[in-house]
C-alpha cells in the first residue's frame, strides 16, 4: 500500500507542475484544457515495473504456486527500497490530491449526475471550491505583506494602504464594475466572497508593476484602488463570457433534446452525432454580419455566445417543423436544409431584435442567468432566478 502511493504522490507532483502552468486561462472561454499524465521511470503511471498494471484488491499479484518465496522477497524489496520511495507525509498527500481533485475531478470520484449536474462531487473537490476559493480575507493580507515587504525601509512617509481601505476599494469596484449583478442570479454560485476573491487573485498577479522604477518600495492607495477596480473590470467580462458560453452549450443541448422526445428511438445516430455541429454551423453564418461590431466591444466573445444562444433557442422552439415528415422524421440532409432556412428566415430577426439592426454597433447588453431561454421578443426571465438584490440591480 505505501509503495502504490509513493508512486500516486510522484505522479501527482507531476500533476502539480503541470497544473501550476495550466491555470492561466487562454481567452477566449471556449479553450480546451489537456490534462497529461506523467511517466514514472519510464513506465506510464498504473502499471507495476514487473510488467503487471496495478490496481486495488491485490490484483498486483501473480500467484505461481511459491507464495512463501514470494512474500519474502517482497518484505526483502520493502526493507531494502531507497528513502527516496518512503510515502510522503499525510499532510502532503492530501495536498497532493487536492490538487489533482480541483484540476480533474472525474479522476477521484467527480463528475456529473444522471441529471447533468455535479451531483456526485469528490469531498477533495468540494473542500477546494467550498473553502479556498472564499477566502478573501486571505488574498487582503498577501497585499498588506507584498507592500510590507517592499517598503523601502529609509523611506519616512507613512503609507496609507491598510486593510480597511483595501475592503472599502473592493466593494466600491465591485459595485462600479457591475460585478454584483452576477450575485443576484440564483444558484449559480457567483457569491460575494468568491468575487471578491477572484477580483484579488487578480489584483496580486499584477501587484508588483507598482513597486518597479524608482518609487523606492512606496506606492500609494490611489494607485492600487485603480488596480482593483481595473482587476473587478476584467473579472466581469471573464464571468459574462464564462456564462454565456455556458448557456449557449445549454441551448445546443437542448435542442437535441427535444429533437428526441419529439421523434425517439427513430433518430439515427448519425443524426445525434450531427445535429450540434448542424445548429452551430448555421448560427455562426448568422452571427458573421455583426462581426465588425463584435470585435470593436469589449464584451465580444460573450456577445458572441450570446448570439448563438440566442439562434440555439429559436431553433429549438421549432424543432418538429424542422424534424418532422408527413410520416415520420425526415431524413438529415433534409433537416439540415431546414434548420439553415429556419435561421435565415426567422432566428436572424431574433438576434437583430436582442443586438439591433445596426450591424456596426450593438445595443447595450447586460448578464442574464443561465435558467433564461430567449423568443422572438426577448429573453424570458421570472423573478424565481433572481436573489434579494435583484431588485436594486434591474
Amino acid at each position: 500500500m505505501n509503495r502504490h502511493f509513493a508512486g500516486v504522490a510522484i505522479a501527482c507532483s507531476g500533476v502539480l507542475l503541470f497544473g501550476m502552468s495550466a491555470l492561466t486561462v487562454p481567452e477566449p472561454a471556449r479553450a480546451q484544457f489537456g490534462l497529461v499524465i506523467p511517466h514514472i521511470g519510464g513506465i506510464p503511471f498504473g502499471i507495476d515495473r514487473g510488467g503487471r498494471r496495478g490496481g486495488g484488491g491485490g490484483g498486483g499479484r501473480h500467484n505461481d504456486g511459491n507464495d512463501s518465496s514470494d512474500d519474502s522477497s517482497s518484505r526483502q524489496s520493502r526493507d531494502d527500497r531507497p528513502v527516496s520511495l518512503a510515502p510522503p507525509s499525510s499532510k502532503v498527500q492530501n495536498n497532493l490530491l487536492h490538487v489533482v481533485a480541483s484540476l480533474n475531478p472525474d479522476s477521484l470520484g467527480g463528475g456529473r449526475g444522471d441529471d447533468g449536474t455535479s451531483k456526485s462531487v469528490s469531498s477533495f473537490t468540494k473542500v477546494v471550491s467550498k473553502e479556498r476559493e472564499r477566502d478573501w480575507t486571505e488574498g487582503v493580507q498577501k497585499i498588506i505583506k507584498t507592500f510590507t515587504d517592499n517598503q523601502d525601509k529609509r523611506v519616512t512617509t507613512a503609507g496609507d494602504v491598510t486593510e480597511h481601505a483595501i475592503e472599502q476599494s473592493l466593494d466600491n469596484a465591485i459595485k462600479a464594475s457591475k460585478l454584483d449583478t452576477f450575485e443576484s442570479f440564483l444558484g449559480e454560485n457567483w457569491t460575494t466572497e468568491r468575487l471578491r476573491s477572484m477580483v484579488l487573485d487578480l489584483v496580486s498577479a499584477d501587484l508588483d508593476s507598482l513597486f518597479k522604477g524608482n518609487s523606492r518600495g512606496y506606492a500609494p492607495m490611489q494607485e492600487l484602488d485603480q488596480l482593483i477596480l481595473h482587476s473587478a473590470q476584467a473579472t466581469y467580462r471573464r464571468i459574462f463570457e464564462l456564462s454565456e458560453l455556458m448557456a449557449a452549450n445549454r441551448g445546443s443541448a437542448l435542442f437535441v433534446q427535444r429533437l428526441y422526445q419529439t421523434h425517439g428511438g427513430r433518430a439515427s445516430d448519425d443524426l445525434r452525432e450531427d445535429a450540434t455541429d448542424m445548429i452551430t454551423r448555421t448560427a455562426n453564418a448568422a452571427v458573421n454580419k455583426y462581426e465588425s461590431a463584435l470585435r470593436q466591444n469589449e464584451n465580444g466573445y460573450a456577445l458572441r455566445y450570446r448570439a448563438e444562444r440566442i439562434v440555439f433557442d429559436c431553433l429549438s422552439d421549432n424543432v418538429e417543423k424542422i424534424s418532422s415528415s408527413e410520416t415520420d422524421i425526415a431524413e438529415k440532409g433534409e433537416i439540415a436544409q431546414r434548420i439553415a432556412d429556419t435561421v435565415k428566415g426567422e432566428c436572424v430577426g431574433w438576434i437583430d431584435n436582442q443586438f439591433g439592426t445596426d450591424t456596426r454597433s450593438l445595443s447595450e447588453q447586460k448578464p442574464m442567468p443561465l435558467r433564461v431561454v430567449w423568443s422572438a421578443t426577448g429573453p424570458k426571465d421570472d423573478p424565481s432566478m433572481y436573489g434579494n438584490a435583484a431588485s436594486e440591480l434591474r
